[in-house]
């Protein structure tokens, strides 16, 4: 999910909260019902009670959720795109935390994904579900570069990506769709200089350095 500017989702604070407001003055109700029975001659009993009736739907295209001091620590919205976003923010406005679905616009194909930020507001780590079907695990440096990355592909073969300062990949280990594992390094230009690997024999081979 897109970090969205904090400050516009303070600006939104006071028109959300008289809006929120009058949907609940709208949907409140108050019943009280009283009975009243007579069991025999000279005996009379009578009840009342006053009952709140919960609404059983509260809409609203965006909740936000503040703090003592008016920060906002927590929104809820139906983004431009038409996808909806859960965000959570620290002490200082800063997203920290997020879940989404993608936008099929942007080929994201309503896929889930959880996002989770440093203290910068910068991405550390995502899970998600790819357009594909397939899950993946990563973790970013500070300048969103991928540095490692757990993924599944679509024959349920699996990997574990290393990569170096600037996203490129430096060390991949994976287990084949036939079961056998593999281990490659590379150089700076993300070229393989180093492979082994264990056939199906389960004969050790080791690939020329390239």
């Amino acid at each position: 999910m897109s970090q969205r500017p904090v400050d516009a989702v303070v600006e939104r604070l006071e028109q959300l909260e008289a809006a929120t407001r009058r949907l609940e003055l709208e949907r409140r109700r108050w019943r009280i019902v009283g009975t009243a029975l007579t069991v025999g001659v000279g005996l009379l009993v009578t009840a009342g009670a006053a009952m709140r009736e919960t609404p059983a739907t509260i809409e609203a295209g965006e909740f936000v959720l503040r703090d003592p001091e008016g920060k906002a620590r927590a929104a809820l919205t139906i983004r431009p795109d038409g996808t909806p976003g859960l965000a959570f923010y620290d002490a200082k406005e800063r997203m920290r935390l997020s879940l989404d679905l993608g936008s099929k616009e942007q080929g994201g194909g309503d896929t889930p994904g959880v996002n989770v930020y440093g203290e910068e507001g910068e991405l550390r780590a995502a899970l998600t579900i790819r357009p594909d079907g397939t899950p993946g695990l990563g973790f970013f440096d500070k300048d969103r570069n991928p540095r490692l990355s757990l993924d599944m592909a679509a024959d349920d073969s699996t990997g574990v990506n290393i990569y170096g300062p600037g996203g490129t990949l430096r060390a991949a280990m994976a287990i084949r769709p036939d079961g056998t594992p593999g281990l490659g390094l590379f150089d700076e230009a993300g070229r393989v200089v180093q492979s082994v690997d264990i056939g199906a024999d389960g004969t050790p081979r080791r690939g020329p350095a390239q």
